[in-house]
C-alpha cells in the first residue's frame, strides 16, 4: 500500500487508540502488526521533524525549542514539514476488519479509514 508521511503520522494517536480496546485475538495480532510497522515510519517521521525544530526553532526561557507562529522562520518550517508529511512510503499493510460490535469513536476510524473496515 503506498501511503504518505502524513497519512502515518495522522493516524497515530487513532491506532493508539484501538490498540486499547479489546478485540478477538487475531484482529489484536493484526492491529499490534500495523503498529509496529508505524512505529519504524514513525521514529524516522519524528527524527526530521525534530530536526526541522532545531533548523528553524529557537529555545526558551527553560530552554525547550520550538518554532512560534510569529517566528521569522515559521513559514519556512511549515513549508519543510509539509514537505515532509507528503513523501510517499510503500508499506505491505492488509485492511483489518473490525468487528462491528466495537465500540469506538468515529473520529478514530476516519484516522484509520485506509487500514481498516467494519
Amino acid at each position: 500500500m503506498k501511503l504518505t508521511n502524513g497519512d502515518i503520522y495522522n493516524a497515530r494517536e487513532s491506532l493508539m487508540a484501538l490498540l486499547e480496546e479489546k478485540m478477538p485475538v487475531a484482529i489484536s495480532f493484526k492491529v499490534a502488526k500495523l503498529a509496529n510497522k508505524f512505529n519504524v515510519e514513525l521514529k524516522t517521521i519524528e527524527d526530521v521533524k525534530n530536526g526541522l525544530i532545531k533548523k528553524y526553532g529557537k529555545p526558551d526561557e527553560k530552554g525547550r525549542i520550538s518554532v512560534p507562529q510569529d517566528s521569522p522562520e515559521f513559514d519556512k518550517f511549515v513549508e519543510e514539514f509539509n514537505e515532509l508529511m507528503e513523501q510517499t512510503v510503500e508499506m505491505v499493510v492488509d485492511k483489518i476488519k473490525l468487528s462491528e460490535d466495537l465500540s469506538i469513536e468515529p473520529k478514530t476510524l476516519m484516522a484509520l479509514e485506509k487500514f481498516v473496515e467494519v
